[in-house]
């Protein structure tokens, strides 16, 4: 029989200390008190043994013999208990193990249970954020389709998205944008351009050409996981065009009245210059009349009238800078005008310092009247005319005279100035001068801004003139210059019905003494400067009129009321007393049927105006010649003859 591996039970022992603590107890007491019994009865079966072998002991033999079988049976026992209990810890483990896998098992599927259970939390929560997203898109997508601004999203330089309210705003399709660089719209990616600012307001063509100004903003955001540029734009081009009009007018205004202001000036000056030099135009003509022809004299006076007419002419622009001057108007053919100055000696004195300037000129031959004030056209005429021949110079080049007529059928046109719509004559000047720089621009037309040397040619007024003038017909001036090439370009506005013209129209008339010449008539004189009164007074003595002088309107009112008189001349601007305009309302109190011409040194104004409602005659500006004092007197004189 052999023995029980101990060395393998304490390694059963061992390895059961891994097993549950009752059957671990179980098996720790049940082996102790096996092991122990059978070291009982090894230890007393060797004692026997050697009792016999040695000592010969009789009467044990049945002792020993009974310990002997106890110890075989104890042995045989504890074998099967062994092995029963072996067998029963081998069933305890697998029934242990199957417990565990069931256990293991069981955590495992909860925790696959409790997986899938998350697994479908997230599901359900992406599927839940899923749609909150395509609602969030769906709103925002309808929000952004239905804003009238303009949105736009640019990445990397190039349009990726925008909205019906930027194909409306650029007149292109959504097809035709996306994909495109985004200078199309002429805005930059700041990412892609550091340092391009991208301003508030900004503009942009359109796909028909149309310019339009934006006001746009930018956010970044995300678009597909990259960095990109919302853009939202808005039409303020109505905004911008209101205030660029605004701005406009402002500056007009501002123009406006620094011109009138310098015009008042001006108007003030001339009517006192026009009294001082008056002398130099009247009484050279006396003295001409009392010199024999041939008289050494006679060229000394002539050279002081041509100062006195020099004078008379600056004050005469002087004036015209008044705005509202502009009062007696004729109708005029215009081309006739251009070339009664082509033919003047004073473009002849022009022409001849610039031999190699070229006259082209460009007539409209079934060009219309225009209601106008001769004088003034022809200051605009001569003023445009000098100016281009002067900004040749020296040099070969050419001057272009064209008129024609022009139909703006649109609401605006832009130039210098906006033109409103409707039908104009047009009078063009071209010159292949030096041109007008940016700066000059905004200043050529204030009075004494020129780049001309001083005192050698025209007096700085010549532009201010022409703007006054055209402005006071409610015409319009177009100005624009490069380099080598210039163009002036007025405007006149024509009724809906227009006259044609004969080219000869304005055929001059000559007069000779006996035409304008008196018969001894009875002339009364108004007038409060005295050198003034004494020239006046001796021109109507010199073409044969009895003349009497006063001071002021009471005087005449005195001397009208004793004395028999058949014409008044009358002087508006009287310094002291009743003015002009009362002067002849109390003659008339007198002598419903009095005659009278008006003077003065200012153009027609508007107590002018109501002078002649009362009933007076032709008005007559001072410095005045005796052609035309002669005349003004004889016509009155005539129509009152007619009349009675």
């Amino acid at each position: 029989m052999s023995c029980p591996d101990f060395e393998n039970i304490r390694l059963n022992r061992k390895t059961l200390t891994f097993q549950p603590p009752v059957e671990k107890l179980f098996l720790q007491q049940g082996m102790a008190s096996r092991i122990w019994l059978f070291r009982i009865g090894l230890i007393l079966f060797f004692i026997v043994y050697i009792s016999l072998q040695f000592y010969h002991v009789k009467g044990l033999s049945f002792f020993i013999l009974f310990f002997f079988l106890l110890f075989i049976i104890l042995m045989v026992g504890y074998i099967i208990e062994y092995q029963a209990r072996m067998l029963f810890l081998k069933s305890s483990l697998l029934q242990q193990l199957k417990k565990e896998a069931k256990k293991k098992e069981g955590l495992k599927n909860n925790e696959i249970f409790r997986t899938n259970n998350s697994l479908m939390l997230e599901i359900l929560a992406h599927t839940e954020a899923e749609a909150q997203l395509r609602q969030s898109e769906e709103k925002y997508r309808n929000l952004v389709t239905s804003l009238p601004e303009g949105i736009f999203i640019v990445q990397d330089r190039e349009i990726v998205f925008v909205n019906p309210g930027m194909e409306r705003l650029t007149g292109w399709g959504a097809d035709e944008l996306i994909g495109k660089s985004a200078d199309l719209l002429f805005l930059k990616h700041p990412a892609r351009d550091p340092g391009i600012d991208i301003l508030p307001m900004d503009f942009f063509i359109r796909k028909d050409g149309q310019k339009i100004f934006i006001e746009k903003s930018f956010v970044e955001i995300l678009y597909g996981l990259n960095p990109a540029l919302l853009f939202s734009a808005r039409d303020i081009t109505e905004k911008i065009t209101a205030t660029l009009e605004k701005n406009r007018l402002q500056k007009e205004l501002e123009k406006a009245k620094k011109m009138e202001a310098f015009g008042i000036l001006a108007g003030g000056v001339a009517h006192d210059l026009n009294n001082v030099l008056s002398g130099l135009s009247s009484i050279p003509d006396l003295l001409l009349m009392d010199l024999p022809k041939d008289s050494p004299l006679a060229v000394q006076v002539k050279l002081v009238k041509e100062s006195g007419r020099k004078a008379l002419s600056i004050v005469d622009e002087l004036l015209t800078l008044a705005r509202g001057s502009v009062k007696i108007r004729v109708p005029v053919q215009f081309n006739n005008l251009i070339e009664d100055y082509l033919n003047s000696l004073e473009f002849m004195e022009l022409i001849n310092n610039y031999p190699d300037v070229e006259i082209v000129k460009n007539y409209d031959s079934g060009l219309p009247l225009l209601t106008a004030s001769k004088l003034h056209m022809q200051k605009i005429i001569m003023n445009l005319i000098s100016n281009a021949v002067e900004a040749v110079g020296e040099k070969k080049g050419r001057v272009v005279l064209k008129t024609g007529l022009a139909s703006f059928n649109h609401q605006r046109i832009k130039g210098y100035e906006i033109i409103e719509k409707g039908r104009f004559l047009r009078f063009t000047v071209m010159d292949t001068g030096h041109g007008i720089s940016g700066e000059d621009m905004d200043h050529i037309f204030e009075p004494f801004y020129s780049k001309k040397i001083l005192h050698r040619s025209g007096t700085g007024l010549g532009l201010s003139i022409v703007w006054n003038v055209v402005h006071d017909h409610k015409g319009y001036i177009h100005v624009s210059s490069r380099k080598g090439r210039t163009f002036f370009t007025i405007y006149f506005p024509l009724p809906d019905r227009i006259q044609k013209a004969d080219m000869k129209v304005d055929a001059s008339v000559l007069f000779t003494l006996s035409d304008y010449s008196g018969n001894n008539e009875a002339i009364l004189v108004v007038e409060d400067i005295p050198l003034q009164q004494k020239i006046t007074s001796n021109m109507l003595k010199r073409i044969g009129y009895k003349v009497e002088a006063v001071s002021s309107g009471e005087e005449a009112i005195l001397y009208v009321r004793t004395h028999q008189i058949d014409l008044v001349v009358l002087d508006m601007n009287l310094s002291f007393g009743l003015n002009g305009y009362e002067t002849y309302e109390q003659l008339l109190l007198i002598d419903p049927k009095i005659k009278a011409i008006i003077t003065s040194g200012q153009e027609m104004t508007g107590h002018v105006e109501k002078v002649k409602a009362l009933g007076a005659g032709e008005f007559i500006k001072k410095p005045f010649s005796f052609q035309t004092l002669g005349l003004a007197i004889k016509k009155e004189l005539k129509d009152r003859e007619i009349q009675a």
